[in-house]
């Protein structure tokens, strides 16, 4: 009795997997053959700079990403206590620096003193800006944490308009206040919506952004979101959190994505 329960628990157990494999094609092969086409060349987009090469969010990685021939540099701007915009991508600076706390609590002076890695120091948001300005390279910063800092949105948009560049800028934003504050503040500023775990719909961003930005690792779970996107005339970049490699990245380009952000740029050229 014993032996022939053993085969019928075996027996149980590969006819659900079979089920699983058999409901997995189906769902993908509808994925496959629904699939949108991108809207545009693929964007090549280098995340903070592109930090497999030189520290994150530094000029170092930005000039390295710009010579890689990269389309946009895509970066996270928070603010200092006396009120100047700064790429960092934490709150803190106790992660990317020799350094120790909250953004926000010190000064642009007590945060240029930091080494932000190989003798790097932490940017200030104009100077990533004429870095690409002068290079010709588009930029997406992003409101980093945006409601712990009041005035930032019109802070990076004085900052853009003054340097005449907007018209070169995705903002975008987790926080869909910070999206809502800038498109109310100016209309024409191009925004894009960040997604991240377990979020599968991406339709009527806040903000009404222009662009959406889904957590590679759902899209791959949910391919519909491109699809999604496109129907509404919006444009998708993906980011990965863990599985950035030559497959995935192709994936995500399979099923319409316009750009892809990368931690390794090189990796876009393979």
């Amino acid at each position: 009795m014993s032996i022939t329960h053993k085969v019928s628990l075996r027996e149980r157990v590969e006819r659900y997997l079979t089920i699983f494999l058999v409901a997995l094609l189906v769902y993908y092969g509808v994925q496959i053959l629904l699939r949108t086409q991108p809207l545009t060349a693929l964007q090549h987009i280098a995340h903070r700079g592109g930090p497999k090469y030189a520290p994150e969010n530094t000029l170092a990685a930005f000039r390295n990403a710009v010579t890689q021939g990269v389309d946009w540099l895509e970066f996270d701007v928070q603010m200092t206590k006396d009120g100047v915009l700064v790429v960092i991508h934490d709150d803190t600076v106790d992660r990317t620096t020799n350094g120790t706390g909250a953004v926000r609590d010190l000064t642009l002076e007590q945060i240029r003193v930091l080494d932000a890695g190989q003798g790097e120091k932490i940017p200030t948001f104009e100077e990533v800006l004429k870095l690409a300005k002068t290079s010709g390279v588009k930029i997406l910063p992003e409101t980093k944490s945006a409601h712990l800092y009041t005035g930032l949105e019109e802070k990076m948009l004085q900052e853009l308009e003054q340097e005449n560049y907007l018209d070169q800028t995705v903002i975008q934003s987790f926080e869909a206040d910070s999206l809502n504050k800038l498109h109310h503040l100016n209309p024409q500023a191009k925004l894009c919506a960040l997604y991240g775990l377990w979020k599968f719909n991406v339709s009527a961003p806040a903000g009404d952004a222009q662009y959406v930005c889904p957590m590679g690792e759902m899209m791959l779970l949910n391919p519909w979101m491109i699809r999604q996107a496109h129907k509404e005339g919006r444009q998708v970049f993906i980011w990965y959190g863990a599985l950035e490699n030559p497959f995935t990245l192709s994936v995500a380009r399979f099923f319409g994505a316009d750009g892809l952000f990368v931690n390794d740029p090189m990796l876009l050229k393979q």
